[in-house]
C-alpha cells in the first residue's frame, strides 16, 4: 500500500463531526478516528442542508400508494421533493472519489436498513430498506465502497469495505493518469486479490488490461473501472481465499522443507473450519516472501490491501458468514 493512496469518502456529519442529528447529538465512531489520518472526509447532513435544523422533529420513510415519502409526522410537513432534489445536486457535483460511510438506520443517510412505515401514524407497521440519500448513492454510484457504521462492526465487513476502498482509491490515481501503463501495473500488483474476489471477472479485466484491439486508454480505463467495481463488490469466500494461498505457497515448493509443507497444509484447514484467522496464513506466507526474497508476492496488495495501522481485529461476533 503506497503512502500517497488517500482514498475520498463522504461521510455522514453526525458520526463524529457535528451535533446535528434531530435530538442535537453527535454520534461517536471509533472507525472514522482511526481512519482520519488516512482518508479525506466530506461530511454531509442532508437533513441539515435542506433546512430542517437542529434540534429538529424526526423525519420517516412512509410509503403512500407504492412511493416512498419522507415526512415529519409532528408537523405534516413533506420532504421528499427538497430531499430528492438535494441528493441529486450534492451527488452530481462530487468529484472523483471512493466511497461512503453512512449513519445506519436514518431515514436519509441510511443504504439499506431505514424502516420504512405503512403510515405516518404510531404504531404503524414497517419493512427495511434505504434512506433517501444512501438509496440515491447507491443507485449512482454501484461501483463504490459504500457501508454505514453498523455493519462495519463485523470484522469481515469492515475488512472487505476498507480493501475495496483503498484499492478503488489507488485504481482512481492510476487512472488519473490517462495511459496504459499505470493501469498495467496496478492489475499486475491487484491480480492475487482479484483472484480472491472475482476469479470470473479477473478473466474480463485481462484482456482489457492486454488491449489487444488498440482502443483508447480512456476507454479502456472506463471499462476497466467498471469491472473493478463489480469484482470488489462481494466479500471473497473462504474457499477462494484458499485457493489463492495455495497459488501463493507454490512460488516456495522448492524451498519449503517437509514440515514447512505440512504446517501449511494443517493451517489452511484450520482456516477452513475457521478455527484460525486468514491473519495467521498472510503472515506465514509473508515470512517466507522476506525470507526466500519473492519480490513478485512482496508487491501484491493482497497481503497488505490497507494501512496496517487499521487492521482491528475486534468484531461485533455475528461471525464469518454475515
Amino acid at each position: 500500500m503506497g503512502d500517497s493512496v488517500r482514498p475520498r469518502v463522504v461521510v455522514s456529519r453526525c458520526l463524529g463531526f457535528a451535533p446535528c442529528r434531530w435530538n442535537g447529538q453527535t454520534v461517536h465512531e471509533p472507525l472514522v478516528d482511526k481512519l482520519t489520518p488516512f482518508v479525506t472526509w466530506q461530511p454531509v447532513c442532508p437533513e441539515m442542508e435542506i433546512g430542517l435544523g437542529v434540534p429538529r422533529d424526526p423525519v420517516r420513510v412512509v410509503e403512500q400508494k407504492g412511493q416512498a415519502r419522507l415526512v415529519q409526522p409532528a408537523t405534516g410537513r413533506d420532504c421528499t421533493a427538497e430531499m430528492l432534489a438535494f441528493s441529486q445536486g450534492f451527488l452530481e457535483d462530487l468529484p472523483p472519489l471512493d466511497g461512503f460511510l453512512l449513519k445506519s438506520r436514518s431515514p436519509s443517510c441510511g443504504p439499506r436498513d431505514v424502516k420504512i412505515y405503512s403510515s405516518p401514524k404510531p404504531g404503524a407497521s414497517s419493512r427495511r430498506g434505504p434512506g433517501f440519500f444512501g438509496g440515491a448513492v447507491l443507485e449512482r454510484f454501484p461501483g463504490l465502497a459504500v457501508e454505514h457504521e453498523g455493519r462495519l462492526n463485523n470484522f469481515l465487513l469492515r475488512e472487505a469495505w476498507l480493501t475495496r476502498l483503498f484499492t478503488l482509491a489507488e485504481f482512481r490515481q492510476a487512472a488519473a493518469q490517462g495511459r496504459m501503463g499505470p493501469l498495467v501495473a496496478f492489475h499486475s500488483r491487484h491480480k492475487l486479490l482479484l483472484m480472491a474476489y472475482n476469479q470470473r471477472r479477473l478473466r474480463l479485466m485481462g484482456p482489457l488490461v492486454a488491449n489487444q484491439d488498440k482502443r483508447p486508454a480512456q476507454e479502456v480505463l472506463a471499462a476497466y473501472g467498471r469491472e473493478l467495481g463489480l469484482a470488489l463488490a462481494r466479500a471473497p469466500s473462504a474457499g477462494a481465499v484458499v485457493n489463492v494461498l495455495m497459488h501463493a505457497e507454490g512460488y516456495f515448493k522448492k524451498q519449503l522443507n517437509a514440515g514447512e509443507k505440512k504446517l501449511f497444509s494443517q493451517s489452511l484447514e484450520q482456516y477452513r473450519a475457521k478455527k484460525l484467522p486468514l491473519s495467521a496464513l498472510l503472515t506465514l506466507l509473508r515470512s517466507w516472501i522476506a525470507r526466500f526474497g519473492q519480490e513478485y508476492l512482496a508487491g501484491q496488495s493482497f497481503f497488505a490491501p490497507y494501512p496496517p495501522e487499521l487492521s482491528e481485529i475486534s468484531d461485533s461476533g455475528k461471525g464469518r458468514d454475515l
